[in-house]
């Protein structure tokens, strides 16, 4: 689907590119930062924290993750609700989507890499399972597979969630929404001293299922036309949010929390950015310009931003001299995540969707057709 023939996808567009770039920055500076300076820059065991909100949500950048989640619930919703969609034509447009890039990427990362090959850890890679523990396959090249693994769960189950909405309404995904939260607290109340919430709330579809939900119940509520009023206080209650998440966040170490609250966050963060994307779709929808354009082709291209950012950080990480030097290590990794490695990963991401993706995008093929009247 192209932004110029669905009119709310254009400043989803943007909403795709913020994503990618704010990912791309927060592994900048993790990656950077660290190889700058291991004493002070970013280390596993030590988060970065700061009292700038700006800075919070940079640091906090992994929530561009739930971003994307969100905007996949939020597209396919108001795409479909108002028709049938036909299961194996959706789930062949998905695999053309995801999969041509996706298997590029893990077999130049298998044929670079010299560890021991091991059929098992390539299958899982191959299979839409690759969150279920590390990856362990090509290094670098791998790094963002589990979230596509997540994806393409959520693509399977999705005509089945969107046929409970459009039978049961919005009533069932929150109950379904709510369920899930017990039970990721049951799992926590079982060993709250074993059980790793980051697996479990982050990398998995059991925390993540939730969010792409709350972007279905936004693409219902978009669908049902909010007043201009509901979207500015929805845009920017939003807004306000999402900065303020990213401190408490970045205050409380959410990402390496074992609190027990961790297993709602998840549910708070993707409410949140549904309120955005609801906001920022009602009130720009019609936006057009050439810098609007561009930003917009840089979300269409996000896929390959965010499956190869990685390793364009990794090499820039390695390479002193290419470095912009600014201040301490966090400010050069910044300064080089928006000055070198962005510019980078968007040449490449141009290359690759158009090698790669746009060939496999032009053979999708129709997979709704309109409901028959009740």
């Amino acid at each position: 689907m192209k932004s110029d023939n669905r009119p709310y996808l254009f400043p989803v567009d943007h909403l795709r590119a913020f994503a990618v770039v704010l990912v791309l920055v927060y592994h900048s500076i993790q990656l950077i930062s660290q190889a700058a300076d291991p004493a002070t820059g970013w280390q596993p065991d030590r988060w970065l924290h700061t009292d700038n909100p700006v800075l919070a949500l940079l640091l906090e950048g992994h929530t561009g993750v739930a971003l994307f989640l969100v905007l996949s619930g939020f597209i396919f919703t108001t795409g479909t609700l108002d028709k049938d969609v036909a299961y194996w034509p959706f789930l062949r447009n998905r695999l053309l989507r995801v999969y041509p890039l996706y298997l590029t990427v893990l077999l130049v990362g298998a044929a670079s890499t010299d560890a021991p090959f091991d059929l098992g850890t390539f299958l899982r890679a191959l299979l839409p399972i690759a969150n279920f523990g590390p990856v362990g396959i090509g290094g670098v090249w791998g790094a963002m597979f589990w979230a596509v693994g997540v994806e393409l769960q959520f693509y399977v189950i999705f005509p089945l969630l969107l046929r409970l909405l459009q039978r049961s309404g919005p009533t069932a995904l929150l109950r379904l929404i709510a369920a899930l939260a017990v039970l990721r607290s049951l799992a926590w109340a079982v060993s709250p001293d074993q059980v790793d919430l980051t697996e479990l709330t982050y990398f998995s579809l059991v925390g993540r299922l939730d969010q792409f939900l709350l972007g279905m119940l936004a693409g219902w509520w978009y669908l049902r036309g909010p007043r201009t009023r509901s979207a500015v206080l929805a845009l920017v209650g939003g807004v306000v949010a999402v900065f303020g998440l990213a401190l408490v966040a970045n205050h409380e170490t959410v990402f390496l929390s074992t609190s027990w609250w961790r297993v709602f966050w998840v549910d708070v963060e993707g409410l949140t950015w549904a309120a955005v994307i609801v906001g920022a779709v009602v009130l720009f929808r019609s936006r057009r310009g050439r810098v609007s354009t561009a930003l917009a082709a840089v979300g269409e291209r996000s896929y390959s931003a965010y499956l190869l950012h990685f390793v364009i950080i990794t090499i820039v990480a390695a390479h002193e001299g290419w470095w912009v030097r600014v201040g301490g290590p966090v400010a050069t990794a910044l300064a080089t995540g928006v000055l070198v490695v962005l510019p980078a990963v968007l040449l490449l991401s141009w290359l690759t969707y158009a090698a790669i993706e746009r060939p496999f995008l032009a053979m999708r093929g129709q997979y709704v057709r309109p409901r028959p009247e009740a």
